[in-house]
């Protein structure tokens, strides 16, 4: 029994010692914050920076403060014309921390960033959009709202209608700057509407457009987010084994395609594509003189046994 009472003990003095180093940060941090409005440089605010990154590292767990800093540290990086180092930080705000009450307000300054640093429309209102459906109720949609043109589709149909100008209908060559925004509005999608039962698919046709313009290392990205994060979903067979085909077809990374085929194999052997993936396996490296001889081999040894 005392065994006990020194485990409850110990555990007590841990959280008492982890709080008091939690909030011995966030004085640390604001100390510096008040430094910095006293004195508003570029080197001052890297200090505090660096002080809202430090406390992002050790207490991801404090979903209170962390996605305040996270957003904080945005509006500095902002002040510092990094925008797209503060688009990547709300982005990471609004994705490990969505259920924070400052998830709204981060989602509408991404949506600012877009429209008025990175000249990028599109994704501004695929944001607000977003943010509006996500968030119905909060202060920042009805912000939102008042940003949007009229005559809009709807989300979802505005989405799957860039997509379709994707390719340029008179010479039938691919409109780069439309693909990209198409490919970054499925991730804005899903960032902000996680639970949405279309986020799979739209992720899935972000990363089969990021493969058709040869941007593999987003491909495998989305590829792998779909089958990781929507493992229920119908689009995660598809996209495990995408990912393992793109490795195999497209970059030659041989090892870690195997290592993908063999876990579709595993987890999915009733799909349509098994044994698709067992032939791919077994000829993995293979060029297509190889890939010929052994199909002769194996007719040949088939035809013996006959």
């Amino acid at each position: 029994m005392k065994y006990q009472y020194l485990i409850v003990a110990f555990a007590l003095f841990s959280l008492a010692s982890c709080h008091s180093e939690q909030e011995k940060a966030q004085a640390q941090a604001t100390e510096l914050e008040k430094q910095l409005e006293e004195d508003p440089t570029t080197e001052k605010a890297r200090e505090v920076l660096a002080a809202y990154q430090e406390y992002i590292a050790q207490f991801p767990e404090d979903d209170a403060v962390t996605p305040r800093y996270l957003y904080r540290a945005a509006a500095l990086e902002y002040r510092m014309n990094r925008f797209s180092a503060a688009t990547a930080t709300l982005s990471r705000a609004i994705r490990e921390y969505h259920n924070s009450s400052n998830t709204p307000k981060a989602a509408i300054f991404l949506g600012d960033l877009y429209q008025e640093k990175l000249g990028n429309e599109e994704n501004a209102i695929t944001v607000y959009q977003a943010l509006i459906r996500a968030f119905p109720d909060s202060e920042e949609a009805k912000a939102a709202l008042d940003k949007l043109p009229e005559g809009l589709l709807a989300l979802e149909a505005r989405i799957e209608e860039m997509g379709g100008r994707i390719f340029d209908d008179s010479t039938g060559r691919i409109e780069y700057r439309v693909a990209n925004n198409f490919i970054q509005s499925t991730e804005l999608y899903a960032l902000i509407l996680p639970q949405s039962d279309k986020a799979p698919d739209m992720l899935y046709k972000g990363a089969e457009i990021a493969r058709t313009i040869r941007s593999f290392d987003k491909a495998l990205q989305l590829y792998a987010q779909v089958s990781e994060q929507y493992p229920e979903s119908g689009r995660a067979p598809q996209a495990l084994f995408m990912q393992a085909f793109t490795l195999d077809s497209d970059l030659r990374r041989f090892d870690d395609a195997r290592v993908l085929y063999e876990k579709f194999i595993a987890d999915y052997p009733d799909d349509d594509f098994v044994d698709d993936a067992g032939i791919l396996l077994e000829n993995l490296g293979k060029d297509d003189e190889e890939i010929i001889r052994s199909f002769t081999e194996k007719n040949e040894e088939a035809e013996e046994v006959q």
